[in-house]
């Protein structure tokens, strides 16, 4: 019988394969017919693990406006409209190359393994389906319910107050640099900003090339950049972790994270 799996219990061949599926290129609805598969898989074998840079032309890409397609979606009815962005292929695929080698992603997952020892239990991980018994988004919502909405319910016997609180334009707010701050920690990253080889500079300059070089933002839409995001609040839920230990309240509260979900788009 499948088990619902975390992204991060798949290993770097899997996560690759996963990432490079249509509904993880873009998890918004769109018909039926639209598939992005063969476009990323031919993209993948053109570059075979090398960079799009090999590929350009005079001008880099983060000199372009325009690199990906932005969607304009609402989510009310009313003033919230958000941005869904199809990233460049070429960039996507490179971006998972570069996330998927072993190394990188052996780094992740012992990195995102750190933020567990905070006091906030996330539950927003992008979850990965047995594609014959339902999908990634269905997966998602019943790992919500399980650990969101029957936990709050064991929870309310023994806590009398409950506080909900969102990020305002969460995507749209990351700033780039953070990333390296959350994979290899701030006065690392700071020390070693000019440095090429480090995995989150490296992620940073390509999210930059698909946004005309803004450091504001990350793309929203697919389920990479959820993953990305995930690192960034990770990294602020440690964070949040330090500043509890020094007011001594850690365990006075109970935390849950529920970040970047939408669960809006669930019918």
């Amino acid at each position: 019988m499948f088990r619902m799996r975390e992204i991060l219990e798949l290993d770097h061949t899997e996560a690759k394969a996963h990432f490079l599926k249509s509904s993880s290129y873009f998890n918004a609805d769109l018909p039926p017919y639209i598939n992005f598969e063969p476009l990323l898989s031919d993209v993948d074998k053109v570059l075979n693990g090398a960079h799009y840079i090999s590929f350009q032309s005079q001008i880099p890409p983060k000199n372009l406006d325009g690199v990906n397609y932005v969607l304009l979606t609402n989510k009310d009815g009313k003033f919230a409209w958000r941005p869904l962005e199809l990233i460049h292929p070429a960039i996507y695929v490179c971006l998972v190359s570069v996330i998927c080698n072993p190394d990188n992603w052996k780094m992740l997952k012992d990195r995102f393994e750190a933020f567990k020892m905070g006091p906030v239990e996330c539950v927003s991980i992008p979850m990965v389906a047995d594609p014959e018994d339902g999908t990634d988004r269905a997966e998602q919502v019943t790992s919500w319910w399980q650990n969101i909405e029957q936990q709050s319910l064991k929870l309310s016997l023994q806590y009398s107050h409950l506080l909900h609180t969102d990020v305002t334009d969460c995507y749209g707010s990351i700033y780039t640099h953070s990333i390296a701050w959350a994979i290899h920690d701030k006065t690392v990253a700071k020390a070693n900003k000019n440095n090429n080889h480090l995995l989150g500079n490296q992620i940073d300059a390509i999210i930059q090339d698909s946004r005309y070089g803004q450091t504001n933002g990350i793309p929203q839409g697919s389920v990479l950049m959820d993953f990305i995001a995930e690192l960034v609040l990770g990294y602020v839920d440690f964070l949040i972790k330090d500043q509890l230990d020094e007011e001594d309240i850690i365990s006075t509260f109970r935390f849950f994270d529920t970040r970047n979900q939408d669960w809006s788009k669930v019918a």
